[in-house]
Order: structure tokens, then C-alpha cells, then sequence
């Protein structure tokens, strides 16, 4: 279908050049986040960069995919602008971890715990989140049950990214 709409757009895009219709560009926003811009460039453990777009009714407020051997992060901008602009940097974070950590090409039972623990140490370590952020995020995980894919039930997720903000060291994944 997406394939067939391009098709579309393309042809539409030569009939009115035909036609003598100027083409404008209008300047793209930053990776289309709805958030003014992505809070860091996230590029996939091959060093691809990995492309935002926006997605209604994702079902989620975002995820990491790969079409076609492009790495992608789509976020629902509806669900994620519900969110304070730290939690919506926390969840970039979390989708970015995906590519980065190759969750997408290696599974293992604990990506869900790595990708949020990437993204706190990643917040961390660019100075965008403080320990009372991270406490703050509790609310909104309060009644969260967790899934199947291996998120931790809600007070035991903001334990574990608490857990993993005071782990000491430097950051050490790949950006």
C-alpha cells in the first residue's frame, strides 16, 4: 500500500511539474518529533542514522522498526505530547536504545530493562535528566501492569530506572 502511495505521489509530483507548477520545499522540521526537536541523533549500532516520523494511532507512544534496512523510530505525536517533555525524552531515548543496543537483529529477554536503563544513562550523561525527573516519571507508569515483550509492572520500572541513575561510571554504549 505505502509503495503504491508513493507511486501516486510521484506521478502527481511530474503532472504538475508538466503543468508548469514550481515546486516548494518547506524546510523539514528536526526529524519530525513533536517535541521541538529530538534531544540527541540516534544512530543504530552500524552507525545508520535512524529516521523520526510521526505515526497517529501507533497503539503505542512510540517503537523502533526497521523497513527495508532503514532503521525508524516512529512516535505517535497524540500520545506524546500527553507526556512532560522529560518522559517524551525518556521514550525517544528507550526507542533509540532499540537501535543502538540491535535489539531488532539480537532479541534477548531483558531489551525492554536494557533500552530503559540505555535511555536514563544516555539522559544522564547529555545533562537532560536528574534523579528527581526520573521520580517524577512515577505517576504516569503507576498503573502500568508491564507486557509481554518484558516491560516491568510500573512501580517496578521507575525502581529499575532509578536503579540504573545512580549505577556509577561513565556511559559506555555506543551512541
Amino acid at each position: 500500500m505505502a509503495c503504491l502511495l508513493n507511486k501516486l505521489w510521484g506521478a502527481m509530483a511530474a503532472l504538475a511539474l508538466l503543468l508548469g507548477a514550481v515546486p516548494v520545499l518547506a524546510e523539514p522540521a528536526p526529524q519530525s518529533f513533536p517535541i521541538e526537536k529530538p534531544p540527541f541523533e540516534c544512530r543504530n549500532f552500524r552507525g545508520l542514522k535512524v529516521v523520526v516520523q510521526q505515526a497517529s494511532g501507533l497503539g503505542d507512544v512510540a517503537k523502533a522498526q526497521i523497513v527495508g534496512r532503514i532503521p525508524f523510530i516512529q512516535v505517535d505525536p497524540e500520545r506524546l505530547m500527553t507526556l512532560p517533555p522529560k518522559l517524551q525524552i525518556f521514550f525517544f531515548g528507550h526507542e533509540c536504545a532499540h537501535h543502538v543496543l540491535g535489539h531488532n537483529f539480537y532479541p534477548t529477554p531483558s531489551v525492554e530493562t536494557d533500552a530503559d536503563c540505555w535511555s536514563i544513562k544516555r539522559g544522564r550523561e547529555l545533562g537532560l535528566f536528574k534523579r528527581d525527573d526520573i521520580e517524577a516519571f512515577a505517576p504516569y507508569f503507576a498503573h502500568s501492569k508491564g507486557s509481554n515483550a518484558g516491560h516491568l509492572p510500573g512501580p517496578e520500572r521507575v525502581t529499575r530506572l532509578l536503579q540504573c541513575y545512580d549505577e556509577p561510571g561513565e556511559f559506555a554504549a555506543t551512541q
